[in-house]
């Protein structure tokens, strides 16, 4: 008897745990993007660029450097950086140095994101879009130096340090005469 409550919760088991199984594992699953002109009304940003620089990040993201050489939406600027997830399986897109993208984009948290499910693709792979797309434009603006920022405000922390100091030697002065 006791072998045969043991053989019957054994086989429960076995068939309340077979939902678990799975041959194959979860991976980034989503619906096929839209037409080119549909997917450029839906994102915040197309354009095709040179990649400059890829570079990991502790959150499981890559941010990418792109150099633009055309765009068709949101892009006004030379120089843009795009934010994906580190892998496929998360819906990132694997973006290569050197090469040439033709990238859709949204705008999310302040930064463009692309994803594996958008028609982000190689250049050499997105021919039909550009011909979709028709002619774009080039991007005037260059990308703000980001070493303007620094020199501003270390003249302003200076400024604000000799006011500081000023202050405190004339209240030191004051109070000793």
């Amino acid at each position: 008897m006791k072998i045969f409550k043991v053989a019957f919760l054994s086989i429960l088991l076995y068939i309340l745990s077979l939902p678990f199984y799975s041959s194959t594992g979860l991976a980034c699953s989503c619906l096929p993007p839209g037409t080119p002109q549909e997917e450029l009304g839906r994102m915040d940003a197309v354009f095709t660029g040179k990649v400059l620089e890829v570079k990991g990040k502790f959150n499981s993201t890559t941010e990418v450097k792109f150099s633009v050489s055309e765009t068709w939406k949101g892009v006004n600027t030379k120089e843009v950086v795009i934010y994906t997830a580190m892998d496929s399986a998360a819906c990132g897109v694997y973006f290569e140095k050197d090469k040439e993208y033709l990238v859709y984009a949204h705008l999310e948290e302040g930064k463009y994101t692309t994803y594996l499910c958008s028609r982000t693709a190689g250049l050499t792979n997105a021919q039909a879009d550009l011909k979709e797309l028709g002619k774009g434009t080039v991007p005037a603006e260059t990308a703000q130096d980001s070493t303007s920022f620094p020199k501003e405000n270390a003249l302003i922390g200076t400024l604000g340090l000799v006011v500081v100091l000023g202050t405190c030697f004339f209240y030191r002065w004051k109070v000793t005469k």
